[in-house]
């Protein structure tokens, strides 16, 4: 055998290059994450063709991921934001503990620790509880409401063109979406760092590490001309001593909470963050996101947790349109829009919403502009319109922030990755106006303003319906009715859904996300580790037409050119039934009902309609009640209401006509 000596300065030649090649593979295995394909839905639990599973709401607890350190690849948390520093989605938190079932102290559904959403809300929490501490209560129920006073909600910078440039309104399998967009922005100054911040040098480092904001601003007014950057913000009552953030808002049908055993049309979610952590030398991102000074509250001591204010949408033929909703109804067609003609498909010709104007293209007539409903006067402005919308379907295709869709999302991206020392802290600026005081309003005057003009609007509908329509709501007079609000005289809201209910009454309760991973594992002793709801305890009231359109976008979903499965295929995650020839209900699959041949056109004569939608369905079976969630309803006694509705409401004085007999600020 023949010996081969080889010189040292060879290995050192060598060893840069093996070096090189061994930190590519690593970069390689740390950046390239396995993607985990399988997902949930409100039908029954499916296996797919690429190998993957669909998951019926009895069997979302089998959705495997791996939330310690690839939680951005779980396809099937659609939410990735309910965490920050110190507040880790470990595991898939869901079960199984619907409300037909008796809790079972041996099982995790135990009346300790469960409290899963949603849940039946009762009125009978909020009787009067005993005058004398030893007096047993007339209810085991009756938990007696500590708030003293309303949500108080500012609303954000964001208007209506800027939701719209930024592709804010999006069709999700499980739900209609509006987000509070972010994007990136530029190194932060020193002069821009908010005023609370400035003495701590180390939480925002002046570097050149990326980061992002609002991608909202708006004119303060006054005599100084400045520009804000701020989240849509509410006020809870006691135990939360600063403000909650808006970060996304979603809508379900029907509702997933139900009252007193009541379902309702449609559920509207706004959902909220409100994460604080102290810990010394934290970073810009973990700073922002803690929405405090860190000097306020004892350090090392985190309270990270996300709320939820829900609204109930019930549908009537005899009321007007909710003009609001309509406003995002439209949008939310505009996104079909885009997404169809991205893939090459046919618009969905068959059902134009007289809320909105046409969103189909007359090859011998030039199309109309959908802001200003003008046609355009040369062909220039055509070729404009079209490469307007073109980059509007690229900002959905983009690849690279598809899991930083919200500022909730950037706190779960840094903090899955804090261990990790090529991590390069995404930074979110916070502008010095989201940590200003109250705006100063005279909300009684303001609240009164906004329910008087309501009701104008709703009197000249039914003068409109009466006088030109025989009596009937008819297409012609919807769209007339959403033309005379095409302008200022309805300024876009981003609370809207707060306006149209029309009472600060609600039920609180803990409990947790009502989509994978449910996040909401309770601990003891703490309020962390929860979604802390508030459901107002009226209706919003929406015409029946509303709701068919509602139903429709959900389950005729197209998936984005660019989505992972089931790229420009029918894929909602929504249970949906249709008319068949016999007239009979088709349970048919929630997956495969998207075409535009499945239209809801309605027959007049009330005959069978072959591919009529009969049902959607994407909310998550009621859990059974257990003491964990503390539930209790907040009203009359516990403060006095700025809406006029709620000040008659609350007149009548017999509990239990109030309660049940009379249970909403109308009808009666």
């Amino acid at each position: 055998m023949r010996i081969v000596f080889v010189p040292a300065t060879f290995f050192l030649f060598l060893l840069p290059l093996l070096l090189q090649q061994i930190n590519a593979v690593g970069a390689q295995q740390t950046t390239t994450p396995t993607y985990y394909h399988d997902r949930f839905n409100y039908d029954v639990t499916r296996e797919r063709e690429d190998g993957y599973t669909d998951y019926a709401p009895n069997e979302w607890n089998k959705i495997k991921c791996d939330e310690e350190s690839s939680l951005e690849s779980c396809v099937a948390y659609v939410d990735k934001w309910e965490t920050g520093r110190d507040w880790d989605i470990t595991q898939n938190y869901c079960l199984w503990c619907p409300d037909t079932a008796e809790i079972d102290p041996e099982t995790q559904c135990n009346e300790n620790r469960h409290h899963q959403s949603p849940i039946n809300l009762q009125r009978v929490v909020g009787k009067e509880p005993p005058m004398n501490y030893w007096e047993e209560p007339t209810d085991p129920l009756i938990n007696e409401c500590i708030d003293a006073h309303w949500m108080k909600y500012e609303d954000a910078s964001c208007t209506m063109e800027q939701l719209i440039d930024t592709d804010s309104f999006t069709i999700e399998r499980h739900s209609l979406r509006i987000k509070q967009p972010i994007s990136t922005y530029e190194n932060l100054n020193e002069e821009e760092v908010p005023h609370q911040f400035q003495n701590e040098a180390d939480l925002f480092p002046n570097d050149q590490d990326p980061g992002l904001r609002l991608a909202c601003t708006r004119d303060r007014g006054g005599e100084e001309e400045e520009n804000v950057s701020r989240f849509g913000r509410i006020d809870f009552s006691k135990g939360f001593s600063h403000w909650w953030y808006l970060s996304h808002t979603d809508v379900h049908v029907p509702s997933e909470h139900t009252q007193d055993g009541q379902r309702y049309d449609a559920e509207i979610q706004l959902h909220h963050f409100y994460s604080i952590n102290t810990t010394a030398g934290e970073t810009a991102a973990v700073a922002a996101a803690a929405l405090i000074s860190p000097w306020e509250v004892p350090a090392n001591v985190p309270h990270n947790e996300v709320a939820t204010v829900s609204i109930f949408a019930q549908a009537y033929e005899d009321v007007a349109p909710y003009t609001f909703l309509d406003k995002v109804i439209c949008q939310w067609r505009r996104k079909e829009y885009d997404v169809r003609k991205a893939c090459g498909l046919e618009p969905v010709v068959q059902n134009n919403y007289p809320g909105c104007f046409p969103l189909t293209r007359n090859k011998k007539k030039k199309r109309r502009n959908l802001r200003t409903n003008k046609e355009p006067e040369h062909e220039e402005e055509e070729e404009e319109i079209e490469q307007n919308q073109q980059r509007s379907s690229r900002k959905s295709q983009r690849k690279d922030t598809n899991f930083l869709q919200t500022v909730h999302d950037v706190i779960l991206y840094n903090d899955q990755h804090r261990n990790n020392p090529n991590h390069t802290t995404v930074k979110i600026r916070m502008d010095e106006s989201n940590f200003e005081q109250t705006e100063e309003k005279n909300w009684e005057a303001w609240i009164l303003e906004q329910s008087q003009q309501m009701n104008t609007d709703e009197e000249l509908y039914h003068a409109m319906r009466h006088k030109y329509h025989g009596g009937n709501h008819t297409e012609e007079l919807h769209q007339q009715y959403r033309q005379l609000f095409q302008g200022e005289e309805l300024a876009w809201f981003n609370y809207w859904p707060m306006l149209g209910v029309k009472t600060e009454y609600y039920f609180r309760y803990s409990g947790s996300q009502t989509i994978p991973p449910c996040y909401g594992n309770r601990m003891d002793d703490s309020r962390e580790g929860t979604n802390h709801w508030r459901v107002m305890k009226d209706p919003i009231r929406i015409h029946t037409r509303q709701l068919h359109e509602l139903q429709r976008l959900t389950a005729e979903r197209i998936a984005p050119i660019d989505s992972d499965i089931n790229a420009c295929q029918p894929d909602t995650a929504a249970h949906v039934t249709r008319e068949t020839n016999d007239n009979s209900n088709d349970n048919n699959d929630g997956d495969v009902s998207g075409s535009s041949s499945s239209s809801t056109a309605r027959n007049s004569d009330g005959g069978s309609n072959p591919g009529k939608i009969v049902t959607v369905n994407n909310a998550r079976p009621l859990q059974a009640w257990a003491s964990a969630h503390f539930k209790t309803f907040c009203e009359c006694k516990d403060w006095e209401s700025k809406f006029p509705e709620d000040r008659n409401w609350c007149k009548i004085q017999d509990l239990e006509e109030r309660f049940y007999d009379k249970p909403y600020n109308f009808g009666w």
